[in-house]
């Protein structure tokens, strides 16, 4: 991604604001280490001619343990961080940091790690850091990995930086005390951080920049045509591609119309070019030449837009590179114009008069598809001097499907009938990518254990792909099914289970030690459906009545009806809002319990006569 900013600068930054859990009533059990004092200041200055910020961290750790601790201060640095101290008791480890998901980073870490011996000791640490280029210095967590008692945090801002300024964010409900002063050499402003409890990472949570809190600094752009100019300085690189006659010749082998040549040159990029994160100073913002990335066949978000980009641009079409920023940001360029505002790249093509977003570091989607990650985001595409900003449309839930039916006969003691799976948009996108990074000798295993149950009751045979071209809307396999654990018989009466128990996002979400709200990975449609021919000389007997139940979040339903000869049970889980409030768990666990209870009951079928 572009500089991954938000996930990289939330660790990077995360040292102007370490995470520190205080007083003792807020103390949870497993608060081994405490952070009693801490003071980080962030001083701007001018240095021969240009501004910089100077960084100073001090930090008393204590014991909250019978046992002997480590407490850990990893502090960051690199091109345009420069570290001038490192001190403290313990042991100095230097080495190269990668964030994950980050093909290579040329950031670099100090970790003081620290040893305490007895409860209530405590041990030092402290660092100072120079911010060269102040553009890269875009946020300031307040909160540490570690229970905070008492911390402070002061910006001074001189009155030749007065274009700089802070914007507070997710404050509500956190112990933060802020303060402004004015005085005569500028502005300071402080923030105490009292009994504050350390930051979590927890699975299926929002992302960071949504939940704790931050200042964002203002002040290195003057606008966002500031911020367009400098990115599109930086994507101002060699579009040369020597062999491009050949390479769209292979694309177009069997393009006859516009669409067919924009898909086709869509999917080749998928399909050659291997996405990787690159962060590595300016690299983190200048893409790699399109030659270059074709040379290499692997490339970030900024190198495969700008290639795809190339491409589109030399078969005639209007194609554009554009920042944008995904959904892990909560703010817009417009509104925020620093380069924590935008931390990916897309393709945008105007075609017949509609914008088409193109993301090809999605290797499962077709061309007209825009991903969850960036819808509803504000797109900064290149439009001559200024720059054109849109704001991608929000796609509906039903665009992104993930369906499962069978068609059933009762034959001998089982249901034996015929399963076919259906996939699209990041449903699509998110099976096909785990499927890709399985073993090639486990494929065959992995589609037969997802037309299978949870349980695996089911036998599963002849599973083939129908389609699995990333330049279509939809992905099909199918598959020959026995299922005799949802036939009983008793007497002249058979009891059936058509609830085919392959479900997702079904499961309890445990709320015993939860801190945080839960963030669902997609909005989506969940489908199941079971289509049972009655058997000759049977009657239904009892068909459930279903159920439809509605939370903030999606709605669930479930279905029995009888059509001619045919039994059809239908079940939908659809997520509309990612987002489910920590409060609201409990009532989503409630709905989600009696859906399946009304899925899991049986239908009745009596012999006649």
């Amino acid at each position: 991604m572009k500089a991954n900013i938000l996930g990289f600068y939330r660790t990077l930054l995360c040292l102007f604001g370490w995470l520190i859990p205080t007083a003792i009533i807020a103390q949870e059990w497993d608060d081994k280490i405490l952070i009693t004092q801490c003071s980080d200041t962030y001083d701007f200055v001018m240095d021969a001619g240009k501004p910089i910020v100077k960084n100073e961290k001090r930090v008393v750790f204590q014991s909250n343990s019978a046992s002997t601790v480590y407490p850990e201060m990893m502090v960051l640095y690199g091109e345009f961080i420069k570290l001038d101290d490192v001190s403290g008791s313990g042991d100095k480890i230097y080495k190269n940091i990668t964030p994950e998901n980050v093909f290579y980073d040329d950031t670099k870490g100090c970790l003081l790690r620290g040893e305490i011996r007895k409860k209530g000791k405590t041990s030092k640490g402290s660092y100072e850091r120079t911010f060269k280029d102040i553009k890269y210095f875009t946020r300031v967590y307040l909160l540490e990995d570690y229970f905070v008692c008492d911390k402070t945090v002061t910006i001074k801002i001189p009155k030749e930086l007065s274009g700089y300024h802070i914007q507070e964010m997710n404050f509500k409900g956190f112990p933060i005390e802020s303060s402004h002063e004015t005085t005569s050499d500028g502005e300071v402003y402080r923030y105490t951080i009292k009994q504050a409890k350390r930051m979590k990472e927890e699975d299926n949570m929002p992302p960071f920049a949504n939940v704790y809190p931050y200042l964002l600094i203002k002040g290195s752009f003057a606008d966002v045509n500031a911020l367009y100019t400098w990115s599109k300085e930086m994507s101002n690189v060699d579009t040369t591609i020597p062999n491009i006659k050949a390479i769209l010749t292979e694309i177009n082998a069997q393009s006859k119309t516009d669409i067919d040549r924009i898909s086709n040159t869509f999917h080749w990029v998928q399909d050659h070019i291997r996405y990787v994160a690159f962060e590595a100073g300016l690299a983190g913002h200048r893409p790699d030449t399109p030659n270059e990335v074709l040379r290499k066949r692997y490339g970030d978000c900024k190198g495969m837009a700008l290639l795809l980009k190339t491409l589109l641009k030399a078969q005639g079409f209007d194609a554009r590179l554009t920042d944008i920023g995904t959904t892990e940001i909560p703010f817009r360029m417009s509104d925020v114009p620093t380069l924590g505002a935008a931390n990916h790249a897309i393709c945008t093509l105007f075609f017949k008069g509609k914008p088409y977003y193109l993301d090809a570091t999605c290797n499962y989607i077709p061309y007209d598809y825009v991903p969850q990650h960036i819808q509803g985001s504000q797109a900064m595409i290149e439009d001559g001097d200024k720059p054109l900003l849109q704001l991608v449309p929000r796609r509906q839930p039903d665009t992104s499907i993930d369906s499962l039916s069978y068609v059933f006969k009762v034959e001998g003691n089982a249901l034996q009938g015929k399963a076919a799976y259906y996939l699209s948009g990041d449903m699509k996108e998110w099976f096909m990518s785990a499927l890709a990074g399985a073993s090639q000798k486990k494929h065959a295993d992995y589609l037969a254990n997802n037309l299978n149950a949870d349980n695996h009751r089911m036998q599963v045979s002849n599973v083939k792909w129908q389609d699995n071209d990333a330049r279509k809307q939809w992905a099909c396999f199918v598959g020959d099914v026995s299922n005799s654990s949802a036939l009983q018989q008793d007497g002249h009466d058979l009891y059936i289970d058509l609830n085919p128990h392959n479900n997702l996002f079904d499961g309890r979400i445990d709320t015993a030690q939860r801190v945080h709200d839960y963030y669902f990975p997609v909005r989506c449609n969940i489908v199941r459906q079971a289509v049972l021919t009655i058997p000759a000389g049977y009657v239904v007997d009892y068909l459930p009545e279903g159920a439809t139940l509605s939370t903030p979040e999606g709605k669930l339903s479930c279905s029995f009806s009888k059509q001619g000869n045919l039994l059809i049970y239908h079940q939908k889980l659809q997520i509309n809002k990612r987002r489910m409030a920590l409060e609201n768990i409990m009532k989503w666990n409630d709905a989600v319990q009696k859906w399946r209870d009304a899925c899991n009951e049986q239908v009745v079928l009596k012999r006649k006569g």
